[in-house]
């Protein structure tokens, strides 16, 4: 777990954050992982691979591809190669222009090759044939800012005949065509330019001639062509030079753009918005009039990501699955107005959209890192329902780092940040709610801990401000409407190999080994091999929490056994290892090889289930609201295999129940019961009258403003508030910031000022402590005020919390 560096810190602070309103702070939604591993131009195609190649096919006639090739297209999948030879790698991130493409490595400079038209790649190229349309360069030539100095960037992407690239500060450069403004100015840049008047961006999108730009907290700017209305901005017009913001669109994660359409994925993830053409139904609102200010797709939700092609949509859900709408989506070669699946392809993680004219193009990558296409070709002959279609040639994709990254019981958090930020804590469910301070690198912030299986609710505290995960997409609100993340720890072996009865499972994890997350060990492959299997490597299979696992069915009997591995420490030769779970080794006799050893039993294991589950009191019993009492299940026989037991409260306003542990809420009746897990036939349960006593306070108190309660509290807690204004002390007394029992009695506090002048302490006074299991009320009226405009809270809040047993 955690390290916990102060003993209780700023605990209220995730139930009231910035909330009791003076007025409201930005959270940061624009942060996601905007690194491509796939993207398609008019008419070639693009993937980024595990180690770091780039691999293209399709149209080569202006050198897009990045290869020499004896005729001017190729259908089948080629690494791109640099001029001298050697294949272009340690790349991060590419995207695919009309007829060019770009890549950005990971010492964040960005490489361009194809057409050149318009200045597009950046630099001069000789004209090649008799027009200038002819110019290109068929080899991956790296972007200077200028004479000496390489272009940095954090993210790039590709229009028709313009680049845009964001540097390491946040602001915006762009080179090429801009006829329509697309570049920030009319003209042509050979070399790249700031855009003006843009600043704090993480990500942009190119369409056909207009551009895109995504801010940290999560607001959109558009310039460039608006024909269609695709700037978003309630207007059309052809020339616009000038970054501006689209109103009315907030809390914004991703941004993409087609030919002459846009869309952006808002925070919660139920919304996508769509504005400009929709000839062809791109727009997925069901009709086919054209936007100038943005408006919903119909019909879907839960969507992880998004891409756009030149006339169509494409969105990929929470369980992989592939949406599409707009130009030939149908399957018959018809536009289609509203999302449709494209089947095939259950388990994507990463899509591409292009294509130009009559052609429209999908690639999908599999989680297995294998490549699937659809095009207005693919559906299925029976159905008539698009589908994707296998690519050969091409696979183990690059998979994007997921944040936080979860291997086994290592989480690795991560926030981005800009120059300004001094500051960067996490804290969550998983902590009690401490705040732990982050580990500095440049821009970069993590932690890497332990934690144990479960799920969590967890959120940043960047400069004093309170956000959710801006890197993880997998986020909400609480309770009290403040933003949050949630994190997943699946169960994960900590001995090796685990044996039920007879079936074995071996699991290989490269932290285990030498500590490395796997990122960095990159492994590539895994075997288990044995006596079991007359020593034939038998592969492992890479799981979700990016630990590689292989059951087995064995007969009894003692078994030596070892793993093969391939990673970045081998090369590229596998190499025998031995199992780091298992303590067990020996050294065979002949060969004095060190070998893992495990057994299994003789003994045909049988489960002996539950017979009788019975709780330690009566059928009835009383409670007064406020109060808390445990119940314990009792097991028989004492041998049961299986003794996890569920509870469950038949109304938890009245009596809630967590683990045997009883909360009375309100007064009432409940009825508690406990079932047996194992094959849930056998339970109890227990009849709760709750009585109000007398002089108790009630919850939630009229016109107060309440919030979720707390359990389990430390007896000697101290609170934290936090206000998004400094705070006027003065305005602090015990009549209007106070604590009280369950039956009016206030408790004796103290409160306290922070050095930001914007967080209240609330401690308890000399020596006292709460009560064990007793319940408290957190009172704050709006007689508070700030410190300059001495303006009051807009309303008054209660919280209740209770004290651990």
């Amino acid at each position: 777990m955690f390290t916990r560096v102060k003993s209780i810190v700023l605990a209220l602070v995730l139930l009231i954050p910035l909330i009791i309103p003076f007025g409201q702070t930005a959270q940061a939604y624009g942060v996601a992982n905007h690194e491509n591993v796939i993207d398609i131009g008019k008419n070639h195609f693009v993937v980024l691979k595990n180690d770091g190649s780039v691999w293209s096919w399709g149209d080569h006639e202006y050198g897009q591809l990045g290869v020499r090739l004896s005729s001017l297209e190729s259908d089948k999948p080629s690494a791109i190669r640099k001029q001298d030879g050697n294949r272009l790698a340690n790349i991060k991130s590419i995207a695919a222009g009309g007829d060019h493409t770009v890549a950005l490595d990971k010492n964040n400079e960005v490489w361009t090759w194809g057409r050149n038209s318009d200045g597009q790649l950046g630099y001069t190229t000789p004209f090649i044939g008799t027009t200038d349309q002819m110019t290109y360069n068929a080899e991956p030539t790296k972007v200077m800012k200028n004479t000496v100095e390489a272009l940095k960037a954090i993210a790039i992407s590709a229009g028709e005949v313009h680049t845009l690239a964001v540097d390491e500060s946040g602001q915006v450069w762009a080179w090429g065509s801009g006829k329509f403004g697309q570049i920030g100015k009319e003209g042509r840049a050979i070399t790249p330019e700031l855009v003006p008047g843009l600043s704090n961006i993480v990500a942009v999108a190119a369409g056909a001639h207009h551009s895109l730009a995504l801010s940290r907290d999560g607001k959109v700017f558009a310039w460039g062509r608006n024909t269609n209305g695709q700037l978003g901005i309630g207007q059309s017009g052809h020339i616009n030079p000038m970054p501006k913001q689209i109103e009315r669109l907030t809390g914004i994660m991703e941004i993409a753009a087609g030919d002459n359409h846009t869309i952006a994925l808002a925070q919660n993830r139920t919304t996508i918005w769509a504005w400009g053409s929709n000839f062809y139904g791109q727009l997925g609102d069901g009709g086919r009039e054209e936007r100038l200010h943005p408006v919903t797709v119909e019909g879907i939700q839960g969507v992880k990501m998004i891409a756009a092609g030149n006339d169509h949509t494409i969105a990929v859900k929470d369980d992989g699955s592939v949406w599409t709408w707009g130009r030939n989506t149908s399957g018959t070669k018809e536009a289609r107005t509203t999302p449709i699946q494209i089947k095939g392809v259950n388990n994507a993680f990463a899509i591409g959209g292009g294509g130009a004219n009559i052609n429209s193009y999908t690639l999908a990558i599999h989680h297995d890192g294998t490549v699937w296409k659809w095009d207005q070709e693919s559906y299925d002959s029976t159905s008539k329902l698009p589908i994707f279609k296998p690519v050969s040639g091409i696979d183990e994709v690059m998979k994007k780092i997921d944040y936080p990254f979860v291997q086994g019981g290592q989480v690795l958090f991560k926030y981005i940040g800009t120059s300004d930020i001094v500051d960067v804590q996490v804290s969550g469910s998983f902590n009690e709610w401490d705040d732990i301070p982050l580990v500095r690198s440049g821009n970069e912030w993590t932690l890497q801990d332990n934690l144990p299986p479960g799920k969590y609710e967890y959120g940043f505290r960047v400069n004093g401000k309170w956000m959710s995960d801006p890197l993880n997409i997998d986020r909400g609100n609480s309770s009290a409407g403040e933003p949050i993340s949630y994190l997943t720890v699946d169960q994960y072996a900590t001995e090796g190999p685990i044996i039920d009865d007879k079936e074995v499972t071996f699991t290989y994890s490269s932290h285990d080994y030498n500590g490395l997350l796997e990122f960095d060990a990159e492994t590539s492959y895994v075997a288990v091999k044995g006596e079991f299997s007359d020593w034939v490597e038998i592969p492992m299979k890479r799981k979700s929490n990016n630990t590689w696992v292989v059951t087995r069915t064995l007969p009894p009997g003692d078994y030596y056994y070892d793993f093969v591995v391939r990673d970045s420490e081998t090369g590229a030769v596998a190499k025998e290892r031995l199992d780091p779970l298992n303590p067990n080794v020996v050294e065979l006799p002949i060969s004095r090889e060190k070998r893992n050893v495990f057994t299994v039993s003789e003994q045909i294991l049988t489960k002996v289930p539950v017979e009788n589950v019975e709780i330690d009191r009566g059928s009835t019993m009383n409670m007064v609201v406020g109060e808390q009492t445990m119940l314990r299940a009792l097991i028989s026989p004492s041998n049961a295999t299986d003794k996890t037991v569920s509870w469950r409260s038949s109304d938890s306003s009245v009596v809630s129940v967590e683990e045997g542990i009883l909360t009375a809420h309100s007064q009432g009746l409940a009825v508690i019961s406990v079932t047996s897990v194992y094959d849930g036939s056998k339970s109890d349960m227990i009849t709760v009258f709750v009585e109000q006593q007398d002089g108790a306070i009630g919850f939630p108190r009229p016109g107060y403003e309440t919030f979720d309660a707390k359990t389990n509290v430390e007896p000697n807690k101290v609170w934290y508030i936090r206000f998004n204004e400094e705070l006027d002390i003065n305005s602090v007394n015990r009549n209007n910031v106070y604590i009280e029992n369950e039956v009016g009695e206030r408790v004796s506090v103290g409160h306290e000022i922070s050095d930001d002048a914007k967080t209240l302490e609330i401690r308890l006074q000399g020596d006292g402590a709460y009560t064990l299991g007793a319940t408290y009320y957190l009172f704050i009226e709006n007689t508070v005020k700030t410190k300059y405009s001495q303006k009051n809270l807009k309303k008054k809040y209660q919280m209740q919390f209770q004290i651990r047993l």
